[in-house]
C-alpha cells in the first residue's frame, strides 16, 4: 500500500479542511403513500473528505506530482496518511482531479483536492 511521501505535508491548511459523515450506504424507496422506507445499502461507506495545502514548494509538488502519477498510477489506487485532526492512520482514494493554484507569494503553489476516506 503507498504511503503519502513524508516530505510534503498531508492537507494541513485548516482553511481547506472539510470532513463529511459516510456517504452512498443508505437505500431509499419512496412509497405511494407516507414516508420513504430507507435501508442500509453496505456496513461500509467513504468518508468524503476535502483539503488543500498551503505553501508548496516547486520541488514538494514535483514529488506530489510523481506520486500520484507513479505510486497511485495517475490517482486509481489508495493510499494510507496521517488524518491531520485526529492523527491517525487512514486509508484515502483521490475522487476526481487536484487542483494546483499559485500561492500569494507567487513563488510556492496551493494544492487542494477532494478525497474519500475509505472503510
Amino acid at each position: 500500500m503507498p504511503e503519502w511521501p513524508a516530505d510534503i505535508p498531508f492537507f494541513t491548511s485548516k482553511s481547506g479542511y472539510r470532513h463529511s459523515g459516510p456517504d452512498g450506504h443508505i437505500l431509499r424507496s419512496d412509497m405511494d403513500v407516507g414516508p420513504a422506507k430507507r435501508r442500509r445499502r453496505t456496513s461500509a461507506a467513504p468518508e468524503p473528505f476535502a483539503g488543500k495545502i498551503d505553501r508548496l514548494s516547486q520541488a514538494q509538488l514535483a514529488a506530489f506530482k510523481a506520486f500520484y502519477r507513479v505510486a497511485l498510477a495517475d490517482g486509481v489506487l489508495s493510499f494510507d496518511a496521517t488524518d491531520p485532526l485526529t492523527g491517525e492512520t487512514r486509508r484515502y482514494a483521490f475522487d476526481g482531479p487536484y487542483q494546483v493554484g499559485a500561492h500569494s507569494n507567487k513563488v510556492d503553489a496551493t494544492l487542494s483536492a477532494n478525497l474519500e476516506i475509505l472503510p
